[in-house]
């Protein structure tokens, strides 16, 4: 009978522990896709087909609907949010628009800003911040396209940051729009 060295069969049961990993860790790994809403004019790649909401929200502004499209993965939310204005809001300044929205946001979870910079999306102006309370931590990215709020979001437990934060967050795009933006 031959003898296994202990110095062949240790860096082998390593190397099968290893794949066994890789093939565990594939099998939960949910397969991401491309979900297009031509009515509300984006599309952002999911880990599974997320559900919309529909809110009513009070601004200084009026009254506006706010559509949330949500995925889950795990313990963290994926969220694409869009609020149309119309013509409430026509001619006003898109940066105190960012402004005022990344506030209510804030004061309405009651989180703390930790870092935020101007970014844009095309010639779209837009703003990134990162906030967490005493439970979540969310990284958001907002855009003003014309009267058309669009807000990305990744909200992850506060001990715990995604690891698809920047897939989700760089997968928002936008295309071109089917529906008529309400006039209020």
């Amino acid at each position: 009978m031959r003898r296994l060295s202990t110095r062949s069969t240790i860096p082998t049961a390593i190397l099968i522990c290893l794949a066994c990993l890789a093939v565990v860790a594939t099998a939960q790994t949910p397969a991401w896709k491309i979900y297009e809403f031509p009515n509300d004019g984006f599309k952002a790649s999911y880990p599974s087909s997320p559900d919309l909401q529909r809110k009513t929200v009070e601004t200084s502004a009026g009254e506006f609907e706010l559509r949330s499209y949500t995925a889950q993965l795990g313990d963290t939310a994926l969220i694409v949010g869009i609020c149309d204005y119309g013509t409430a809001v026509a001619g006003k300044n898109s940066d105190q628009m960012l402004l005022g929205a990344k506030n209510s946001m804030l004061s309405n979870s009651a989180s703390r800003l930790i870092s935020e910079k101007n970014i844009t999306l095309g010639n779209n102006p837009g703003v990134q911040f990162e906030a967490e309370n005493s439970a979540t931590r969310t990284i958001a990215r907002m855009y003003m396209v014309g009267t058309t709020l669009y807000e990305s979001l990744v909200v992850s437990p506060i001990s715990k940051r995604s690891d698809q934060t920047e897939q989700f967050l760089d997968s928002f795009q936008l295309v071109n729009r089917t529906k008529h933006i309400p006039e209020n």
